[in-house]
């Protein structure tokens, strides 16, 4: 059984903490490849370069420092660390002003919101990896720390930030980037506590260290505490909305929907809803715990048909995150194809134009639309080309919404 030793913790923590300019440039090329991944949204390459990165150790050593009160080693750990989160912040800037992709990736977006479970993952991250470094063979712990920690993203997310001129960014991975830090320097300090106690030396950490530390610890908390509870209540709110569309609106395929503050916006497509209905819907909002909020809806349709307006404003679904692939009259995907061909070649006088789109959502959920405009003589045939249209969905086993447009 290997033993855990206060020599050990401190001999694997000491030999980590010399300035060379190898570890730095390292560390730079690092934050490259972390921008890199960040930028085109790679998972496995952003968990590369948190795995060669050398970021762990000055952290890990502020929190030896102050388990040991030992001001010499804090104060060289703390210059490491500033010096390398320096490095790391003109790396991604000079990075993400030269790439030729602007656009905030997934990724970089997860890097701009924590909560109360980064502070955890942070804290027994540090714990996991003090436990470690005082062991004569650490394994593997320490590089699986450092990817559940995720330090690198987060300072190549503020260097987006600064590069694009965008505060939200900076403000929120740079808290991120804080909370990972500190925690993992607290859990070091408490480890180093915890092994000195263990091993029956005496502490000389004051009461009013104690003290200051506590209040930073409580004070880094509070805003990742009121993240995770806005979390957690809008996911929530989401899943008794999906649980309300359920029940109440099955006969309508829903286009888009959001939540803005109190106010839910829905706009669906289907039998169209008379304003009794839409009154008794809003009214049943307080037996999904949705008392309290607004429910607009947009109905798409008008009568028998899908209105020009809003049909363009579905098929671009921009505003939502939402991405559609749409294309009129040529192209389209598979059975949507075959079918708007078939529909075409039947009705080729009375059909103007059928546009056929695909929607994947949010949740990557995808959902078809087969839309048609008919020409003056095809009005007169509509009800024969909606269940022409119908038969063709269920004989190619499409899952697909059929409307009829008018005047695009």
């Amino acid at each position: 059984m290997q033993q855990i030793s206060t020599n050990t913790l401190n001999t694997n923590v000491q030999k980590d903490l010399n300035f060379t300019w190898s570890t730095q440039a390292i560390l730079f090329c690092a934050i490259i490849i972390a921008c890199i991944g960040l930028n085109v949204d790679s998972a496995p390459v952003v968990i590369g370069a948190m795995l060669i990165s050398p970021l762990m150790a000055p952290i890990v050593g502020i929190g030896y420092g102050l388990g040991n009160s030992n001001p010499k080693l804090l104060s060289k750990a703390t210059k490491l660390f500033l010096i390398q989160v320096i490095i790391g912040v003109v790396g991604a800037t000079i990075y993400f002003l030269i790439s030729p992709l602007n656009t905030a990736s997934t990724q970089l977006l997860a890097r701009t919101e924590p909560t109360l479970w980064d502070v955890l993952i942070a804290f027994f991250g540090g714990f996991a990896g003090v436990i470690s470094s005082a062991k004569k063979d650490g394994g593997n712990v320490v590089p699986g720390v450092a990817i559940a920690t995720a330090l690198m993203p987060p300072l190549c997310t503020v260097g987006y930030g600064i590069s694009h001129l965008n505060p939200s960014f900076i403000i929120g991975a740079g808290y991120l980037f804080l909370i990972n830090a500190f925690f993992i320097a607290l859990a070091t300090a408490s480890g180093t506590i915890f092994f000195r106690i263990r091993s029956g030396e005496k502490l000389n950490v004051s009461l009013k260290q104690q003290a200051l530390i506590l209040i930073i610890a409580i004070i880094i908390v509070i805003p990742s505490s009121i993240s995770a509870y806005s979390i957690v209540h809008s996911s929530y709110i989401n899943a008794q909305l999906s649980q309300f569309i359920e029940n109440q609106l099955s006969n309508q395929y829903i286009a888009k929907q959001s939540i803005s503050g109190k106010k839910i916006q829905l706009s669906v497509i289907g039998q169209r809803l008379n304003d009794d209905q839409i009154k008794s819907l809003k009214q049943s909002l307080k037996d999904y715990h949705l008392d309290g909020y607004q429910l607009s809806l947009t109905q798409l349709t008008k009568g028998n048909y899908i209105t020009p307006k809003e049909f363009q404003d579905y098929m671009k679904q921009s505003d939502n995150g939402d991405t559609v692939q749409a294309n009129p009259n040529s192209s389209g995907d598979g059975e949507l194809t075959t079918i708007q061909s078939d529909l075409n070649k039947k009705y080729p006088k009375d059909i103007s134009n059928i546009y056929v789109g695909q929607v994947t959502d949010k949740a990557k959920a995808t959902k078809q639309l087969i839309a048609i405009e008919l020409s003056d003589k095809g009005k007169t045939k509509r009800s024969t080309i909606e269940k022409s249209a119908n038969k063709l969905v269920k004989d190619n086993q499409v899952s697909a919404v059929v409307q009829f447009v008018s005047g695009l």
